[in-house]
């Protein structure tokens, strides 16, 4: 087995939002860290199919979900800035359709104001602000806001990628084993961590979360491994056959498959796939926030979707939850759409007219709670990250850097800062070049741009760009595009798509 130039401080199992999140914090410090992931490219799971909402709040506040809802709510700005995607704060509308729910509505909005920013709006407010909603009052949360999921990801991994983080794509891991002796002289010591003293490099929101997060590691079960300072020895698989490689530490942020990954180290959790469908309009106008009917009826394990807008202007509604068996059910049935549908239509006095797309994403379910725990040393869970996933991400990678450097504390050890590199920012809009994808406005100059920042399928330019997402009709030229630039043709991943007929 070759070890050599296969030892690596970090290994990040999954580059979903998290993983990629994690990777970009942890490319600040001088480690040598490697994120795999058995798809193509990244956000290929649960974060590709969410509804891109970054919430104002998560209850119960007192949560691990509902304090890194909060913190991840208030970096985004932030991490928008340095990383350059996206993101606008439209703000979260919950409507009240009779005098007792404006009435619930003025009695609980104290609560709310104890964490968060919220006001409450008469019938004649609520009118000025969203013209086409019928309500007798609401709570306006300024905070809720929307980004492309799939952006945010690709960025917070070029981020990574720039300060030196390794990347495999189509690696799937098979195996991890605790290794008891590891060869000194492969394996050194750990990146440029330093010896005995204080924790040093770490951020003003890294230190933010020690007071909001409290104790939230009290509940970790680290139970002892054959080795005080264990290494692992990780096996993937690709097409290329199986490699090996060594990894002081493991961090599991295999989404739907964080149960598989866990229990190779001996842990037992339990994912529940949970699928959720939308239903996606062109009606740009139609509403401006994002819009929930209170008293909040959520269904079994979500807070029931609401009426959403997307970070391009187009009308979401959605999610449902519905139980699948296969983790990879991405389906869309024409009874969901109808539910759908029935439910997000009652505050508005008309309906939106052109609906354009439906797709699923599935869930990560894993109790009521996130988990976040250190099972066995040196191996990280960061598991059950369904909603508000997306909107903690930020959070949790900052909670996953502290648990990382309270472990080498403890053998003495401290990380170290380097000098960051910072992305190139340029804006996706900046363009005065004739559109090839006319539905949304981007041109051939853009989807070259993306294919050199690393964008490597059709379902990156997808997502990225927007191009072929609507009416289809430039998605040869799209194709022709990614020959030119030498990207191999493969068949679509996406599988978000269905045809949709009475």
């Amino acid at each position: 087995m070759k070890i050599k130039n296969q030892i690596f401080d970090v290994t990040i199992i999954g580059a979903g939002v998290t993983g990629c999140f994690i990777a970009k914090e942890l490319s600040k410090y001088k480690l040598r860290v490697l994120v795999v992931e058995k798809e193509p490219t990244v956000a290929m799971g649960p974060t590709k199919g969410c509804s891109g909402i970054i919430h104002a709040f998560q209850l119960p506040f007192g949560s691990l979900k509902g304090k890194l809802c909060l913190e991840g709510n208030k970096l985004m700005d932030e991490e928008a800035k340095e990383l350059g995607f996206r993101f606008k704060r439209v703000g979260l509308l919950l409507i009240c359709k009779s005098f007792l729910s404006s009435l619930v509505a003025r009695i609980v909005k104290p609560y709310f104001s104890r964490y968060l920013e919220v006001r409450y709006l008469g019938e004649e407010e609520i009118k000025e602000l969203e013209p086409n909603v019928e309500a007798k009052g609401g709570l306006l949360f300024p905070s809720g806001g929307v980004v492309n999921p799939v952006e945010m990801t690709f960025k917070a991994k070029l981020f990574a990628e720039l300060n030196g983080v390794e990347f495999r794509f189509e690696s799937k891991v098979v195996g991890i084993d605790v290794i008891d002796v590891v060869d000194a002289s492969d394996i050194g010591n750990i990146g440029d961590v330093s010896e005995v003293g204080e924790v040093g490099g770490v951020t003003d929101s890294t230190d933010a979360m020690d007071t909001t997060m409290g104790t939230v590691m009290d509940t970790t079960d680290t139970r002892d491994t054959a080795d005080e300072n264990p290494y692992f020895e990780v096996t993937l698989e690709s097409e290329e056959g199986e490699e090996k490689i060594i990894s002081r530490y493991v961090i599991n942020c295999a989404g739907l498959y964080a149960d598989e990954i866990a229990a190779m180290v001996g842990d037992k959790i339990k994912i529940i796939p949970g699928k959720g469908s939308h239903v996606v309009f062109e009606d740009k106008d139609f509403s401006y926030h994002l819009i929930a009917v209170l008293p909040l009826m959520p269904e079994r394990k979500t807070k029931g979707g609401g009426s959403l807008v997307t970070i391009d202007g187009n009308l979401i509604w959605g999610p449902n939850l519905v139980d699948v068996e296969n983790k990879e059910d991405r389906s869309v049935k024409k009874e969901e759409v109808d539910a759908l549908i029935k439910k997000h239509s009652k505050p508005f006095k008309k309906l939106p007219e052109k609906a354009v797309s439906v797709y699923a994403g599935v869930r990560a379910i894993a109790g009521k709670d996130f988990i976040i725990n250190s099972p066995i040393k040196n191996f990280i869970n960061v598991a059950g990250i369904q909603s508000p996933g997306l909107t903690a991400a930020p959070a949790i990678a900052r909670l996953v850097v502290r648990i990382l450097k309270e472990s080498l504390e403890k053998k003495g050890l401290r990380l170290e800062k380097k000098e960051e590199k910072s992305l190139k920012l340029i804006s996706s809009r900046e363009q005065n070049v004739e559109p090839i994808c006319h539905c949304r406005n981007v041109s051939s100059d853009e989807i070259c741009r993306i294919i050199s920042d690393g964008a490597g399928t059709l379902d990156d330019v997808k997502h990225l760009t927007g191009a072929t997402m609507e009416c289809g009709r430039c998605l040869p030229a799209v194709l022709q595009i990614m020959e030119e630039k030498g990207l191999p043709l493969r068949k679509d991943t996406c599988k978000s798509f269905i045809a949709w007929r009475d």
